[in-house]
Protein backbone atom coordinates (compact mmCIF):
# COMPACT_ATOMS: atom_id res chain seq x y z
CA UNK A 1 0.00 0.00 0.00
CA UNK A 2 2.98 2.80 0.91
CA UNK A 3 4.69 1.67 -2.20
CA UNK A 4 1.33 2.30 -4.31
CA UNK A 5 0.72 5.72 -2.94
CA UNK A 6 4.85 6.41 -2.84
CA UNK A 7 4.36 5.64 -6.67
CA UNK A 8 1.44 7.89 -7.63
CA UNK A 9 3.03 11.01 -5.31
CA UNK A 10 6.12 10.55 -7.75
CA UNK A 11 3.78 10.42 -10.80
CA UNK A 12 1.70 13.74 -9.37
CA UNK A 13 5.14 15.43 -9.10
CA UNK A 14 6.24 14.60 -12.27
CA UNK A 15 3.53 15.76 -13.81
CA UNK A 16 3.77 19.18 -12.34
CA UNK A 17 5.39 21.59 -14.87
CA UNK A 18 8.64 23.00 -13.36
CA UNK A 19 7.81 26.28 -13.33
CA UNK A 20 4.78 25.81 -10.77
CA UNK A 21 7.63 23.52 -8.43
CA UNK A 22 9.83 26.29 -8.02
CA UNK A 23 7.39 29.21 -8.52
CA UNK A 24 8.91 32.60 -7.26
CA UNK A 25 8.13 34.19 -4.04
CA UNK A 26 4.66 36.79 -4.33
CA UNK A 27 6.03 39.96 -6.16
CA UNK A 28 9.38 38.51 -7.17
CA UNK A 29 10.38 37.16 -10.14
CA UNK A 30 13.38 34.23 -11.02
CA UNK A 31 16.12 35.49 -12.90
CA UNK A 32 17.77 32.18 -14.81
CA UNK A 33 21.11 31.62 -14.10
CA UNK A 34 24.28 32.20 -17.15
CA UNK A 35 26.08 34.59 -18.34
CA UNK A 36 25.92 38.16 -19.17
CA UNK A 37 27.73 41.05 -20.80
CA UNK A 38 28.25 43.76 -17.84
CA UNK A 39 29.18 47.28 -18.39
CA UNK A 40 29.18 49.32 -21.65
CA UNK A 41 29.84 46.76 -24.42
CA UNK A 42 29.37 49.32 -27.43
CA UNK A 43 31.40 52.33 -28.71
CA UNK A 44 30.39 55.76 -29.01
CA UNK A 45 31.95 58.75 -30.56
CA UNK A 46 33.62 59.79 -27.43
CA UNK A 47 35.85 57.04 -26.76
CA UNK A 48 38.33 58.09 -29.50
CA UNK A 49 38.05 61.81 -28.95
CA UNK A 50 39.27 61.61 -25.17
CA UNK A 51 36.75 64.13 -24.28
CA UNK A 52 35.01 61.63 -21.33
CA UNK A 53 36.77 62.22 -18.09
CA UNK A 54 38.62 58.62 -17.05
CA UNK A 55 36.19 58.15 -13.72
CA UNK A 56 32.97 58.25 -16.21
CA UNK A 57 34.48 55.52 -17.95
CA UNK A 58 34.27 53.12 -15.09
CA UNK A 59 31.33 51.03 -16.90
CA UNK A 60 34.40 49.76 -18.98
CA UNK A 61 35.86 47.18 -19.74
CA UNK A 62 32.57 45.22 -20.06
CA UNK A 63 33.10 41.59 -18.68
CA UNK A 64 31.34 38.33 -20.06
CA UNK A 65 30.36 37.02 -16.10
CA UNK A 66 28.39 34.02 -14.63
CA UNK A 67 25.80 34.73 -12.17
CA UNK A 68 23.80 32.41 -10.25
CA UNK A 69 19.84 32.21 -10.62
CA UNK A 70 18.56 34.77 -8.01
CA UNK A 71 14.73 36.50 -7.33
CA UNK A 72 14.26 40.05 -7.39
CA UNK A 73 11.80 42.15 -6.38
CA UNK A 74 8.87 42.92 -9.33
CA UNK A 75 8.42 46.38 -7.88
CA UNK A 76 10.94 48.91 -5.86
CA UNK A 77 9.72 49.01 -2.43
CA UNK A 78 6.74 51.53 -1.43
CA UNK A 79 5.62 54.02 1.22
CA UNK A 80 3.47 51.07 2.18
CA UNK A 81 5.78 48.32 2.34
CA UNK A 82 8.18 50.52 4.24
CA UNK A 83 5.44 51.49 6.38
CA UNK A 84 4.58 47.88 7.81
CA UNK A 85 8.49 47.02 7.57
CA UNK A 86 8.63 50.43 10.09
CA UNK A 87 5.82 49.36 12.00
CA UNK A 88 7.33 45.90 12.76
CA UNK A 89 10.58 47.19 13.81
CA UNK A 90 9.83 51.06 15.33
CA UNK A 91 11.95 52.57 12.67
CA UNK A 92 11.80 56.06 11.98
CA UNK A 93 9.72 57.22 8.77
CA UNK A 94 11.64 59.13 6.36
CA UNK A 95 12.04 62.78 7.39
CA UNK A 96 9.70 63.70 4.63
CA UNK A 97 6.76 61.83 5.16
CA UNK A 98 3.93 64.50 7.14
CA UNK A 99 3.93 64.05 10.74
CA UNK A 100 5.35 60.47 10.08
CA UNK A 101 2.64 59.05 7.88
CA UNK A 102 2.44 58.65 4.32
CA UNK A 103 1.10 61.06 2.57
CA UNK A 104 -2.45 60.33 1.14
CA UNK A 105 -2.49 59.14 -2.67
CA UNK A 106 1.27 58.47 -2.43
CA UNK A 107 0.68 54.70 -0.64
CA UNK A 108 2.48 53.17 -4.22
CA UNK A 109 5.28 55.70 -4.94
CA UNK A 110 8.42 53.83 -4.43
CA UNK A 111 9.90 54.95 -0.53
CA UNK A 112 12.91 57.45 -0.90
CA UNK A 113 15.30 59.28 1.67
CA UNK A 114 16.41 56.00 2.54
CA UNK A 115 20.22 55.15 2.95
CA UNK A 116 21.65 51.97 2.22
CA UNK A 117 21.77 50.73 5.61
CA UNK A 118 17.76 51.35 5.95
CA UNK A 119 17.04 49.72 2.65
CA UNK A 120 19.32 46.56 3.92
CA UNK A 121 17.59 46.26 6.96
CA UNK A 122 14.66 46.55 5.21
CA UNK A 123 15.76 43.79 2.92
CA UNK A 124 16.49 41.56 5.90
CA UNK A 125 13.60 42.01 7.93
CA UNK A 126 11.79 40.58 4.57
CA UNK A 127 13.92 37.73 4.46
CA UNK A 128 15.63 38.68 1.76
CA UNK A 129 18.84 41.53 0.57
CA UNK A 130 19.77 43.86 -1.85
CA UNK A 131 20.74 42.63 -5.18
CA UNK A 132 24.61 42.60 -6.01
CA UNK A 133 25.71 45.25 -8.82
CA UNK A 134 25.90 42.64 -11.07
CA UNK A 135 22.39 40.78 -10.10
CA UNK A 136 20.87 44.36 -10.63
CA UNK A 137 22.37 45.23 -14.02
CA UNK A 138 21.79 40.89 -14.73
CA UNK A 139 18.11 42.12 -13.92
CA UNK A 140 18.00 45.53 -15.94
CA UNK A 141 18.63 43.82 -19.23
CA UNK A 142 15.80 41.61 -19.17
CA UNK A 143 17.68 39.54 -21.20
CA UNK A 144 18.58 41.77 -23.92
CA UNK A 145 22.34 41.26 -23.91
CA UNK A 146 24.47 44.10 -24.67
CA UNK A 147 21.81 46.89 -24.75
CA UNK A 148 21.54 50.55 -23.98
CA UNK A 149 18.65 50.29 -22.69
CA UNK A 150 16.26 48.03 -20.43
CA UNK A 151 13.76 48.33 -23.86
CA UNK A 152 16.46 47.44 -25.94
CA UNK A 153 18.33 50.15 -28.49
CA UNK A 154 15.70 51.02 -30.30
CA UNK A 155 15.72 54.93 -30.82
CA UNK A 156 13.76 57.20 -29.38
CA UNK A 157 11.70 59.31 -30.91
CA UNK A 158 11.73 62.95 -29.65
CA UNK A 159 9.33 64.77 -31.84
CA UNK A 160 6.76 63.18 -29.91
CA UNK A 161 4.87 65.68 -27.76
CA UNK A 162 3.28 64.48 -24.65
CA UNK A 163 1.98 60.61 -24.81
CA UNK A 164 1.24 60.59 -21.09
CA UNK A 165 1.48 63.64 -19.00
CA UNK A 166 4.07 62.55 -17.00
CA UNK A 167 6.23 61.31 -19.58
CA UNK A 168 6.98 63.17 -22.89
CA UNK A 169 9.98 63.17 -23.32
CA UNK A 170 10.04 60.77 -26.61
CA UNK A 171 8.49 57.88 -27.24
CA UNK A 172 9.42 54.10 -28.19
CA UNK A 173 7.22 53.32 -30.76
CA UNK A 174 4.24 54.17 -29.64
CA UNK A 175 4.54 53.50 -25.94
CA UNK A 176 5.66 56.03 -23.16
CA UNK A 177 9.45 56.22 -22.10
CA UNK A 178 10.76 55.61 -18.52
CA UNK A 179 13.13 58.55 -18.27
CA UNK A 180 12.79 62.01 -16.30
CA UNK A 181 9.05 62.68 -15.03
CA UNK A 182 7.49 66.36 -16.17
CA UNK A 183 6.06 66.28 -12.39
CA UNK A 184 8.48 67.04 -9.02
CA UNK A 185 8.13 63.25 -7.52
CA UNK A 186 8.21 59.80 -8.47
CA UNK A 187 5.61 57.69 -9.93
CA UNK A 188 3.40 54.85 -8.21
CA UNK A 189 5.65 51.91 -8.77
CA UNK A 190 4.11 49.61 -12.32
CA UNK A 191 2.96 53.20 -13.91
CA UNK A 192 5.17 51.88 -17.11
CA UNK A 193 5.38 48.49 -19.25
CA UNK A 194 7.96 45.88 -17.32
CA UNK A 195 10.67 45.12 -19.48
CA UNK A 196 11.80 41.42 -20.55
CA UNK A 197 11.82 40.18 -17.03
CA UNK A 198 8.55 41.11 -15.99
CA UNK A 199 10.86 44.08 -14.02
CA UNK A 200 9.27 47.56 -13.67
CA UNK A 201 11.07 50.94 -13.14
CA UNK A 202 14.66 49.74 -13.41
CA UNK A 203 14.77 53.07 -15.35
CA UNK A 204 13.29 55.72 -14.19
CA UNK A 205 11.25 56.60 -10.86
CA UNK A 206 14.27 56.26 -8.42
CA UNK A 207 17.31 55.19 -8.72
CA UNK A 208 18.34 51.66 -6.31
CA UNK A 209 20.50 51.18 -3.78
CA UNK A 210 22.58 47.82 -4.47
CA UNK A 211 24.73 46.32 -2.07
CA UNK A 212 28.51 46.39 -3.07
CA UNK A 213 30.69 48.89 -1.92
CA UNK A 214 31.77 50.86 -5.60
CA UNK A 215 35.13 50.93 -6.94
CA UNK A 216 35.68 52.94 -10.22
CA UNK A 217 38.19 50.41 -11.76
CA UNK A 218 36.47 47.48 -10.45
CA UNK A 219 35.46 46.40 -13.98
CA UNK A 220 39.71 46.07 -14.50
CA UNK A 221 39.95 43.16 -12.39
CA UNK A 222 36.36 41.74 -10.75
CA UNK A 223 35.53 38.25 -10.64
CA UNK A 224 34.06 36.66 -13.68
CA UNK A 225 31.73 34.41 -11.53
CA UNK A 226 29.02 35.95 -9.14
CA UNK A 227 31.58 39.37 -8.53
CA UNK A 228 29.98 41.10 -5.18
CA UNK A 229 32.14 44.10 -5.52
CA UNK A 230 35.29 45.41 -3.88
CA UNK A 231 35.73 43.93 0.06
CA UNK A 232 35.44 47.07 1.61
CA UNK A 233 35.55 51.11 0.18
CA UNK A 234 33.82 54.78 1.07
CA UNK A 235 30.75 54.45 -1.13
CA UNK A 236 28.22 51.85 -1.69
CA UNK A 237 26.79 51.29 -5.55
CA UNK A 238 23.47 53.23 -6.90
CA UNK A 239 21.87 51.72 -10.50
CA UNK A 240 19.52 52.98 -12.55
CA UNK A 241 18.01 56.50 -13.72
CA UNK A 242 15.37 58.75 -11.48
CA UNK A 243 12.76 61.04 -11.91
CA UNK A 244 15.09 64.10 -11.84
CA UNK A 245 17.20 62.36 -14.52
CA UNK A 246 17.71 63.92 -17.92
CA UNK A 247 15.43 61.41 -20.58
CA UNK A 248 17.37 59.05 -22.81
CA UNK A 249 19.02 60.75 -25.85
CA UNK A 250 20.04 58.83 -29.08
CA UNK A 251 24.36 58.55 -28.65
CA UNK A 252 23.64 56.37 -25.21
CA UNK A 253 27.45 55.32 -23.66
CA UNK A 254 28.62 57.82 -20.52
CA UNK A 255 26.42 60.82 -21.05
CA UNK A 256 23.40 59.27 -21.35
CA UNK A 257 22.34 57.73 -17.56
CA UNK A 258 19.64 56.21 -18.44
CA UNK A 259 21.57 53.52 -19.64
CA UNK A 260 21.40 49.76 -17.92
CA UNK A 261 25.50 50.01 -17.62
CA UNK A 262 25.44 53.37 -16.51
CA UNK A 263 26.50 53.24 -12.23
CA UNK A 264 26.84 55.68 -10.13
CA UNK A 265 27.57 55.15 -6.17
CA UNK A 266 26.70 57.32 -2.89
CA UNK A 267 27.70 57.78 0.84
CA UNK A 268 25.56 55.17 2.37
CA UNK A 269 24.48 57.48 4.78
CA UNK A 270 23.10 59.50 2.36
CA UNK A 271 19.30 60.09 2.36
CA UNK A 272 18.03 61.81 -1.02
CA UNK A 273 14.69 62.11 -2.71
CA UNK A 274 16.11 60.26 -5.86
CA UNK A 275 17.19 57.09 -4.06
CA UNK A 276 15.17 54.09 -3.33
CA UNK A 277 15.88 50.47 -3.50
CA UNK A 278 13.92 46.53 -4.10
CA UNK A 279 15.13 43.55 -2.84
CA UNK A 280 16.64 40.47 -4.53
CA UNK A 281 17.05 36.87 -2.87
Amino acid sequence: MQKTLLTILLIVCAAVPLAAQTAAPENMVQIPAGKFWMGRAYTIYTDSADLVPIDKLDDRPANNIYVDAFYIDKYEATNTDYAKFLQATGGKPPWHWPQGKIEAGKEKLPVYNVNWFDATAYCKWAGKRLPTEAEWEKAARGGLDRNRYAWGDADVDFTEKYIQAPQGHGTLKGEPLPARLSGNDAMPVGSFKPNGYGLYDMIGNVREWVNDWYDASYYLFMPKTNPQGPETGRYRGVRGGGWLDEPPNTIGGPSDINTVDTRDFSDPDLRATTVGFRCAK
